[in-house]
Parts: structure tokens; sequence; C-alpha cells
């Protein structure tokens, strides 16, 4: 597996621009979780990377190769893809820290970082409802 890395890309749709100068680079064997509100540009960069949407400026790159103008079927990428893989019956709570818990991380640990992820996705309010029970 190759990693990959983006260097101040961008993506404008004529003036509006959607995606704001992103630096990110995934070593290989990583696994990456991409969060934020919808609209935020989560898909795009997902859809940039795979090469399914043009870039407006920067560099991606995936192992040492520049990939900006490839097309898709060209990149070696098996599969980009979007799922909230969110259980209905949980909530937001436990949703956080189901993988942590399957993992058999202990407890406290499961608490401090599920409380440090919602600190920083500002969801606090939210840790208690149930995926239907929220908009978007």
């Amino acid at each position: 597996m190759a990693g990959v890395e983006l260097k101040s890309v961008r993506k404008s749709y004529g003036d509006l621009e959607v995606v704001h100068g992103i630096d990110l680079e995934v070593v290989s064997g990583e696994f990456l979780v991409l969060v934020g509100p919808s609209g935020c540009g989560k898909s795009t960069l997902l859809r940039m990377i795979a090469g399914l949407e043009e870039i407006t400026d920067g560099v991606i790159s995936i192992g040492d190769r520049i990939v900006n103008d490839l097309p898709a079927s060209q990149r070696n990428l098996s599969m980009v893809f979007q799922s909230y893989a969110l259980y209905p019956h949980m909530t937001v709570r436990k949703n956080l820290a189901f993988g942590l818990s399957n993992l058999r991380m202990p407890r406290p640990e499961i608490e401090r970082r599920v409380a440090n992820a919602a600190k920083i996705l500002r969801i606090d309010e939210l840790m208690e409802r149930k995926p239907r029970q929220l908009s978007g």
C-alpha cells in the first residue's frame, strides 16, 4: 500500500472555493477517518484523491508519484467510499466508543478519547442522541 500526501489542495467552482488549501499526509498502512459537518468538503476531497474530481490547485501524491493529472483508472486505488457506519440503536457516545471497545481499550481511555473527540467536533450536547435524532 502507498501513502497519500496532499499539499495545499484547493477546489473551486467558479469564484466559490469549497476546499481551502488542505495539507495532509497519510502514511502507508495508516487508518484515517474524515469527520466534519455536512458540506465541509469531505466527499469532494475523497473524490479528488480518487481522480473523480479535478483539483483547482495544489499537489496530490500517491506513493512518490504526483497524480494531479492522472485519470482515476491509473491511480491504482481500489476504492474510495463514504460510509457513516452509525449503529441506529446506539447513542453518538456509544458509536464513537464502539471501535475502541472492540480493540479492548481500557474504559477510562475510551471515555477520555471520546470526550476529546466530542470537544474537538463541538458535539458535546449531541452525545446522548441516537443517529435518527440528528440532522444532516
